[in-house]
């Protein structure tokens, strides 16, 4: 191995350019006091006490003790398997400490499982700064303080969200609707109908790390899932703080048929023009009706909720929402024309 190849190799295992020189040195002309190493390695005088330190520290030399002190290089191999021994140590270190933090990805199917908080919180922003028409977030209080300016410019820009706070205290008029109650339950955001963050409360109890795990799903029949437990099991236990008047400005598209009924009961919608996109229920074709809203229901429980659309050719079809199994057609979006 050429001399070039060996200062490199020396310099990715820590030493510094003037401690390589003068090891170099030592090991090519044997002991030397520090006036020689400096002189034969130009290592500048006022650093070679420095760097012969530097060198013992890391186990590459030692000093002799008559007079005058000489620098004496320690054996190749012993050095070599000394600091074979201190990095195998270290990597060790390194290693258990990186798999507590480790996220796997894609486990199972479309779920990834979280073990650090500050992972989870990287999650919940993207959420957040993804989200193009509906935010459901379940967060404690404190959670909000690095995410009000991004839902403060989300909702500006026509995101519907609904949010549910576990806490006591003032909370900034970052949501469409604000509930709260002092008692926690679990972490929930929902982006549209692309990705979820779920995460037990008491997991948040492990500081930097979590106590347990979180999920991150990007599968739609669990996304649906959580979103049924929002909104019937979670969102009804909450007092509102925080309810903006509601504003209709068309056209307006929507992606939850429960938010899209509330606006054609409140604001009057039936006759309005409608397109919709989706699939057939029975049949899982994909289906895109234009036409005009005929009817409306939903159940006094809010589960169940449909539109009924009259499309050009006079053909009338019921359309519900996600996973919709009831109705003629399930609903990917539906925009809705002045």
């Amino acid at each position: 191995m050429e001399e070039k190849e060996i200062k490199s190799l020396l310099r990715e295992f820590g030493l510094n350019e003037y401690e390589v020189r003068a090891y170099l040195t030592l090991i090519k002309n044997g002991p030397l006091t520090a006036g020689e190493l400096a002189a034969l390695s130009e290592v500048p005088q006022p650093r070679i006490y420095d760097v012969i330190r530097t060198l013992m520290a890391k186990g590459f030399v030692t000093t002799s003790q008559g007079r005058p002190k000489q620098v004496i290089p320690l054996n190749p191999e012993s050095v070599m398997e000394a600091m074979k021994r201190r990095y195998n140590e270290k990597i060790e270190s390194l290693k258990t400490a990186l798999e507590r933090l480790y996220t796997p990805h894609g486990e199972v199917g479309s779920v990834t499982v979280v073990k650090s908080r500050i992972t989870l919180e990287e999650y919940v922003k993207r959420a957040v700064n993804n989200a193009n028409f509906h935010l459901s977030m379940a967060l404690p209080l404190e959670f909000l303080k690095n995410l009000e300016d991004a839902l403060k410019r989300k909702k500006e820009a026509g995101v519907h969200i609904n949010l549910f706070t576990y806490g006591s205290g003032e909370v900034p008029p970052v949501a469409s609707e604000i509930r709260m109650r002092e008692v926690p339950d679990p972490i929930i955001v929902i982006q549209d109908r692309e990705m979820g963050v779920y995460l037990p409360y008491e997991a948040l109890t492990g500081g930097s790390s979590l106590h347990g795990y979180g999920l991150i799903i990007r599968d739609n029949n669990l996304l649906f899932m959580l979103d049924r437990y929002f909104y019937h099991a979670l969102w009804p236990t909450g007092k509102v703080v925080h309810r903006e008047k509601r504003e209709l400005k068309l056209p307006k598209e929507y992606i939850h048929i429960r938010e899209l009924v509330a606006d054609v009961r409140e604001f009057d919608l039936l006759g309005s023009r409608v397109e919709v996109t989706g699939r057939f229920v029975r049949s899982g074709e994909p289906v895109h009706i234009t036409g005009k809203i005929v009817d409306f229901y939903e159940d006094e429980h809010k589960v169940v909720s449909n539109i009924t659309v009259e499309a050009e050719n006079g053909e009338r079809y019921v359309v519900g929402g996600w996973n919709a199994s009831l109705e003629d057609v399930e609903a990917e979006k539906v925009v809705i024309y002045p």
